[in-house]
Parts: C-alpha cells; structure tokens; sequence
C-alpha cells in the first residue's frame, strides 16, 4: 500500500511505496530535499510533520503528530505508516531550479520594432545559473518593485540572457526600468520563475504555441531548447500582432521555420493594412480556423491575461480539453473562484 506525502507550504505531493523512507520517494520522483548522512545525524533535511505517522528506518521507533503535537523527523530515516503532511525548507518539485539573485550588465540594446527593444544580458564570469527555456525573469528595481520579463534565449555558454521589452508607459514597473536600459547598465534579477517550459511538454505529440505580441519571447527560448535538442517533433508557431511592424522578428521566425522541417509559422495581423497578405484577425481564432491539424497537440498559450484567457474559453468550447493548454498566466494572473 503506497502513502501520498504533502509538501507545505507549497502543497506539492509525491507517493511512497511501502517500506521506502521519504527521501527515497523523493529522489525516485524528483524532487529535491536538502540532504547529506542519509543516517539522521546531519540534520540537514530536518522537517516538521503536523499529521501522520512514521516508523524510523532501522530502530524500533514510531513517531506520530497531529495539527495539536507536531514532530520533528528526519525525511531520510523516515517510512510513513499513513500519508502525512510536513512542513520542509526549500522542497523543489520534479524539474523546478533553485531561485537565485544576481547582477547582470547590459551587453547591448537593440529597437526592433517601435515600441519593443530587445536586451542582451551578460551573467558575470564565474556564474553559471540553470533555468528551463520557457521560463522568466525578474529585474528588480527601486523601492521593492518587479518586472518580469520571459528570457527570450535558450541557456547557452556564453552567459547571455535574451529579453524583449515592449513600453508600457501605463506600467509604473516600466517607467523605472526604461532610464536603466543602457549597454553597460547592472540590473540586479532573481531567476529562474515559471513553471511552463519544455519540462512540461516531454509527453506532448504535438506542439503548438500561441503568442501575442512579445509573448513570443517565450516561444523563442522553447523553439530553440527543442532544435538544440534535435527534437522531432511537429511543432506550430502562430504570433499575432495588431500590425506587421509589430512582429519584430518576423523575417527570423520566418527563416527558422523555413530550415526546420518540423516547425511552421504562422503570423497574423489584426489590423491588416492594404500590402499585408497574410493570415488577418485575433491569433486564437486562426488556431482554431486549423484546429483539424491539432489532433493530439498541446497548446502553450503567450501572452496578456485577456489574450490567454480568451483563447482558453475559446479552445474550452471547440472541444479541447483542459489539460492541452497550459500558461504561465493561469499562475501568475489566476481568475477568482466562481
């Protein structure tokens, strides 16, 4: 008989068989614990359980709690005899990377379109830190403030990090941010954050990204993650923009497209002026004018919070299921229970 054991405060879960201590269960999944003796001593992965029950691995010790009498154990000694909950520092859930802050210097600055630059970090020498392609950034700034930003690359060798930033003149975070973007600028920035990346897409036959505007940062890490991989995959691009100068790289994507068999593009412009000959109207709904294409795909969803949720409902009433849309939006922006 196999018990669940409950991370707190975070809620996360993992299974563990009979006899197997939680740390076993753990490594078995995933997850990552702080951890050393694997014996008890080094108190390293201490945990408080506030329900449940455990024997201790190797002694004739049964340690019970209750929300009344919590218990320290020792996850590496510990066999639960009922599923449990613990409160644990530091857990890290199946493909998650730890958050680190660090100083980044500007590389280079460059306006690709009239309201959207394109920003090449560079990490300092001696920095190596591990983030999924899919995932964002926060550039943190004066008086406690945030923006987060999709890392536009892929992780590579020479410490450069990809951003594109669109002005938002109506966004407090952008009016402190915009006078910082020089070359040779430091920006402090904690990463990695996001939990929709290429880990989440390890099972999917079939791939479709849907960005409006920059959300196609986003797009581009993962692009990039699944051709450095060698991924054969069919994998579709659809970016919509309200005009075709709003697609910044679109003669890349194009490009990209064009060399990789496995990949098509798709742009869509809403407000069509009168040379433009492509695809025409909100992004969503072209997805779905090809939906016959996507039997089995999963659908990675870039953009606002009105975007995404509009193409969710969208997609919800054409018959795909749930499960096949995933965002970083259903995290960060989640709507209010009904």
């Amino acid at each position: 008989m196999t018990f669940s054991v409950t991370f707190l405060p975070r809620g996360l879960t993992l299974t563990v068989n009979p006899n197997e201590t939680i740390m076993q269960a753990a490594q078995r999944q995933d997850f990552i614990l702080a951890r050393a003796c694997d014996a008890g001593t080094c108190q390293l992965c201490e945990a408080t359980m506030v329900e449940g029950r455990v024997s201790i691995k190797n002694r004739k010790e049964v340690i019970c709690a209750n929300k009344n009498t919590p218990a320290k154990i020792y996850p590496c000694i510990a066999i639960p005899q009922q599923s449990i909950h613990l409160e644990v520092r530091n857990v890290l859930s199946p493909g998650e990377l730890p958050i680190k802050e660090i100083h980044a210097q500007i590389k280079s600055v460059q306006q690709v379109s009239p309201d959207v630059k394109r920003v090449t970090l560079r990490l300092p020498a001696g920095k190596k830190l591990l983030f999924h392609p899919g995932q964002y950034l926060e550039i943190l700034l004066a008086d406690g403030m945030e923006a987060a930003y999709s890392i536009a690359s892929a992780p590579n060798k020479d410490r450069t990090l990809e951003l594109h930033i669109r002005a938002n003149l109506e966004s407090e975070s952008y009016l402190h941010l915009e006078p910082l973007l020089l070359q040779g600028s430091i920006l402090p920035i904690r990463l990695p954050k996001g939990t929709v990346t290429l880990h989440k897409l390890t099972s999917a036959p079939q791939i479709v990204f849907v960005a409006a505007s920059t959300g196609y940062s986003q797009v581009q890490s993962m692009l990039q993650g699944l051709l450095e991989t060698q991924d054969s995959r069919s994998v579709h691009v659809y970016w919509g923009a309200r005009h075709p100068e709003d697609l910044y790289l679109h003669q890349r994507a194009t490009e990209l497209a064009q060399n990789h068999n496995q990949v098509s593009y798709t742009a869509v412009v809403s407000d069509e002026p009168d040379y433009w000959t492509g695809r025409t109207g909100l992004v969503h709904n072209v997805v779905l004018e090809d939906l016959q294409l996507f039997e089995q795909a999963m659908f990675v969803l870039c953009g606002s919070p009105a975007m995404v949720y509009a193409a969710y409902d969208d997609f919800i009433k054409k018959g795909i299921q749930p499960e096949q849309i995933i965002s970083d939006v259903f995290d960060y922006a989640p709507r209010p229970a009904s």
